[in-house]
């Protein structure tokens, strides 16, 4: 039998008083238009970093699998919009008339199964500084596979409220495209260096056929950058153009 291993008590009880004292950090990484200009406008990705009491930042593979085993990642989800909520707000008021900035939030498999996250971002979306298009919430192909009724129910009641849905990690295979039509999402993401240029424009194209923008992540190259412009790909992200920085 398998042995489970436990995460140590000390950095899971830092971990909880760190989502109650806000203690986490974001950070963020442009996505940009390539093929042509994009109605979309600012386009970036949410991600969430632990600063530990020396003022080191660890990655999320460094807590975010104690959070998942404890099932604690639907409360950090919800630290994530509360915080970009904040941060829209104080953007706002540095810029009267800001330009509205797209944010693509990850979700787990967790979160997807908490019936009440839809109202609690609600909270921040209507008639607030989530408001017009802000929300994109990021989701894993094989996450939405298994939730995939919770994911329907959750987009049908945010998409009313102008949050729009990213399915990620697609890689061509017939799975994820079945999920792909059945999740109907606003944006596709797949791994620009995984997967042959081939695969790439196949998948452009399904996403065509669906009305569904796609992005191309891990950008590194000029290289790849140029060969994405080609097969008309509609958004990249990656360190080739612009590497993961903070929030501010």
């Amino acid at each position: 039998m398998a042995t489970v291993t436990r995460p140590p008590r000390g950095f899971l009880d830092r971990l909880i008083a760190a989502l109650q004292q806000d203690e986490f950090v974001l950070y963020q990484q442009s996505i940009i238009a390539v093929a042509m200009p994009s109605r979309v406008g600012l386009f970036q990705e949410i991600f969430v970093r632990y600063k530990e009491e020396d003022s080191k930042l660890l990655p999320p593979g460094a807590f975010l699998p104690i959070l998942e085993e404890c099932y604690l990642l639907p409360y950090l989800d919800r630290w994530v919009v509360n915080r970009l909520a904040r941060w829209a707000r104080e953007s706002q008021s540095r810029k009267p008339i800001p330009e509205t900035t797209r944010s693509n939030i990850n979700l787990s498999g967790q979160t997807l199964a908490d019936p009440h996250f839809g109202s609690y971002v609600r909270k921040y979306v209507d008639g607030s500084y989530l408001a017009n298009g802000a929300l994109a919430f990021e989701v894993t192909w094989t996450d939405a596979l298994d939730h995939l009724e919770a994911l329907q129910r959750l987009m049908t009641e945010l998409r009313r409220h102008g949050c729009a849905l990213t399915l990620a990690g697609i890689d061509g295979s017939d799975r994820s495209i079945e999920v792909l039509k059945s999740a109907a999402p606003d944006f596709v993401k797949f791994n620009a260096v995984s997967i042959p240029v081939e695969q790439i424009s196949e998948i452009h194209r399904h996403c065509q056929r669906l009305g569904a923008k796609t992005i191309a992540e891990h950008v590194e190259t000029p290289k790849t950058l140029e060969q994405l412009r080609q097969i008309k790909i509609d958004f990249a992200q990656g360190i080739g153009i612009k590497p993961v920085a903070p929030l501010i």
